[in-house]
């Protein structure tokens, strides 16, 4: 079809014989590496070879050929290079497509985060009082609690105490008691669970809800860490990145320039993986390298340090450039708290909500009405403390949202007050799916219609947590 539409561009003429070549030009002046001159040499030469044959396949394709006569001139193998090439550009590098200009955010906390300690039901008709019987120690005092206005009963870990701004702004949403059919105690077993969306999906729910959105810019989907997680595995252009600084091309100055050119030329037209993937990374590096000129923090926002900080500060650097990213991920390390569970996780929840807050506040109010971030973890902590003043893997957990396009701040879905009777085998009690908070976000933020291919068998009931716009 890409072929055809040459032909439309360039009205059908009588077939002719392609254009003679004009002789290449010289050789340029060898790179000179004092590591290995003459590889070097040897890296010039071939490189000068591929520009002059590029430049003889340049000066045949500007002579306006139509379909018919590039079938004549160098039959269809070439055709089917050309072809190749130009439909890997159109899906590469395409507009955003479906995309509606929103982002979704997914950041994993792993290890299985207390969502208990973190949202408390501290009031007594959500079950605080039984929970202090049984937590002892572990549930904070009122005076180090924070009061959520709209939500009686409710409060939050004053480590969230940086994100507060964003509560009484109407962009903040905490669903509890949150969890998904099949998900187990074991820490591989449900992050597979539901980053694949159900045990029987071979790919990961991010990387169907990219097919459902259609073609993309190539930093459509961007994993931030040192490795993908299984919710982006499978066959959609994607980028994983351990930094946005490294993601460079290597070389020294004066040299990587000419690298650059030298790589890029020479799998120009080529129909094998490498002749797709090596356009795609180029054209990707000099996109990064514009963003990287917007990386200065906007409207007073100070990130503090650390792996997670980072990442979202490369995230709203992609952001601010308008590359396209419509879903990105990051991992967050640390939150199995078998042991010592009040001062370590207190100490996480505050790191990981200053980074946040420093995110929100760097994309400004108007760029974050088109980015929604989504917190989860694998599974909850056990209700009740063990003997080592920690929690162990339990079930029902914490979700919670950040920034655009969320209905109104909130504590929502459903929840069980806790009690004795209550308790889901110790556990608390599921009453929030996890694809439910996942569906409505992608179909209200992105724009997704159907769910069937990206939770298949599961049948989405929204908790109405997000808007459309």
């Amino acid at each position: 079809m890409v072929v055809d539409d040459l032909d439309a561009a360039v009205p059908p003429g009588p077939p002719s014989t392609p254009p003679a070549c004009t002789p290449p030009p010289s050789a340029g002046e060898p790179m000179n590496t004092p590591e290995n001159p003459a590889l070097a040499r040897q890296l010039q030469a071939h490189a000068d070879q591929v520009s002059a044959d590029l430049v003889c396949q340049e000066q045949q394709w500007s002579g306006k050929w139509t379909r018919r006569r590039m079938i004549k001139g160098i039959g269809m193998a070439g055709v089917a290079a050309l072809g190749t090439q130009l439909v890997t550009t159109k899906v590469s590098f395409a507009a955003t497509g479906a995309s509606n200009g929103n982002t979704l955010i997914v950041v994993f906390l792993r290890g299985g985060a207390d969502g208990l300690r973190m949202l408390v039901p501290a009031g007594s008709a959500l079950g605080g009082d039984y929970l202090r019987t049984v937590r002892g120690p572990l549930v904070q005092q009122n005076s180090d609690l924070l009061t959520l206005a709209g939500a009686p009963g409710w409060a939050l870990n004053k480590g969230f105490s940086s994100l507060m701004p964003f509560w009484n702004s109407g962009e903040m949403t905490f669903v509890p008691a949150v969890s998904a059919a099949g998900v187990t105690r074991s820490h591989f077993q449900a992050q597979q669970q539901l980053e694949r969306g159900g045990s029987s999906a071979p790919s990961g729910w991010l990387d169907r809800t990219l097919t459902a959105l259609g073609p993309g810019t190539t930093f459509r989907a961007v994993s931030r860490g040192y490795a993908s997680p299984a919710s982006m595995s499978g066959n959609e252009q994607k980028l994983s990145m351990s930094s946005l600084a490294n993601f460079s091309f290597p070389g020294w100055d004066g040299v990587r320039d000419a690298s650059m050119k030298a790589i890029s030329t020479l799998y120009r037209g080529d129909v094998s993986v490498l002749g797709q993937d090596v356009p795609v990374t180029m054209k990707a590096l000099g996109t990064a390298e514009q963003a990287r000129k917007n990386s200065t923090p906007a409207n007073g926002a100070v990130y503090p340090s650390g792996d997670f900080s980072g990442a979202l500060a490369d995230l709203a650097t992609m952001l601010k450039s308008e590359v396209g990213l419509q879903v990105a991920t990051v991992d967050v390390g640390g939150w199995d708290t078998h042991t010592n569970e009040a001062g370590d996780l207190d100490g996480l929840v505050t790191a990981a909500s200053t980074a946040l807050a420093a995110f929100l506040k760097d994309l400004g109010p108007t760029r974050r009405k088109r980015v929604t971030v989504a917190v989860m973890t694998e599974f909850g902590r056990r209700v009740q403390m063990n003997a080592s003043n920690g929690t162990d893997h339990g079930t029902g957990s914490l979700m919670f949202l950040l920034g655009g396009g969320l209905r109104r701040s909130a504590v929502a879905g459903a929840w069980q007050p806790l009690s004795a009777g209550t308790l889901q085998d110790g556990d608390v009690p599921v009453r929030n799916q996890a694809f439910d908070v996942l569906g409505e976000l992608i179909q209200k933020r992105l724009g997704v219609g159907t769910l069937g291919t990206v939770f298949p068998g599961f049948q989405p009931r929204p908790l109405d947590l997000a808007t459309a716009s």
